[in-house]
């Protein structure tokens, strides 16, 4: 099972993590800050049930930039897209707190509708849960203090990443000694500030969210064929409950429209992040 950039389920953010469990209200057929019931005269894009009649109930785990929930409200990529989808049915969203390893089985045992946190769509994962269609996908980012975008600049310089990470195999082939492996991506920005290595690699998004206000940034690393990821980023979906299959197609249908609309790219580009992982065509399951 495969998680964020990682080959094991749990991200290294969250891997000391204890989480408790809160319950928060977001209104999606109301005002555009989600306050608010839903209204009457809303009419849903597809017809489905929920565990609670009029609310979509989502287990959220702390993965910035993806998910986060504090004082009661939830922010990140996947509830900006949770809550486009929720108006188009005119849903309110009930969020339930989760840790990362949580997320799925609240899903499985009928506790969530659905659970967000740039979930990978795995085989494994979907012998438990539905898996919906590709929202976007989970790109290999470069973190450095030049804004290197090309590996390939990158070949004659001490470089590291994280074990586990899906492009740590490639990686190695190409840079060897050269490439310092570590157990999490607080160790790796440790070293990229004091310049003992001159890049990391990570992934895109989560890089972006710990470069604001310091000396380095993150770019998607442009498509170099020695490296799997950046030609086959890992597709994030929405796990939901797997007997629950008019769910899952109406899911798949409001991320065809949410991509085609444009909306996808708005939350990415709001949020200070490129585009180009929203521009995609769902692949079969990894």
């Amino acid at each position: 099972m495969k998680r964020g950039t990682m080959k094991n389920p749990m991200h290294p953010i969250l891997a000391a993590a204890v989480v408790t469990l809160m319950i928060g209200t977001m209104a999606a057929c109301g005002s555009p800050s989600g306050s608010g019931a839903s209204s009457s005269s809303c009419k849903p894009a597809h017809d489905f049930s929920t565990i609670t009649k009029g609310t979509l109930t989502v287990a959220i785990p702390e993965l910035p930039p993806f998910t986060s929930y504090k004082n009661n409200k939830a922010t990140g990529i996947d509830p900006s897209i949770v809550s486009s989808i929720a108006k188009m049915e005119c849903l309110s969203v009930s969020y339930s707190q989760v840790a990362f390893a949580e997320a799925i089985p609240a899903v499985q045992s009928g506790r969530a509708d659905i659970a967000i946190g740039d979930f990978y769509r795995t085989k494994e994962r979907a012998q438990v849960v539905g898996m919906s269609d590709a929202m976007y996908a989970d790109q290999l980012g470069i973190v450095s203090k030049t804004g290197a975008s090309s590996l390939a600049s990158l070949e004659s310089k001490k470089v590291g990443t994280v074990d586990g990470y899906l492009w740590l195999d490639d990686t190695k082939k190409i840079w060897g000694d050269n490439l310092t492996i570590y157990s999490s991506n607080v160790e790796m920005r440790q070293d990229l500030e004091s310049g003992r290595i001159a890049a990391g690699f990570d992934s895109y998004a989560t890089a972006v969210a710990y470069s604001k206000g310091k000396d380095y940034q993150s770019k998607v690393a442009q498509k170099d064929k020695r490296v799997d990821s950046t030609i086959n980023g890992v597709q994030a979906g929405i796990p939901y409950t797997k007997t629950n299959e008019d769910l899952g197609k109406a899911l798949n249908a409001d991320i065809g429209t949410l991509r085609s609309k444009g909306t996808l790219a708005k939350i990415f580009s709001d949020l200070g992040m490129d585009t180009s992982a929203t521009k995609i065509t769902s692949r079969p399951l990894i």
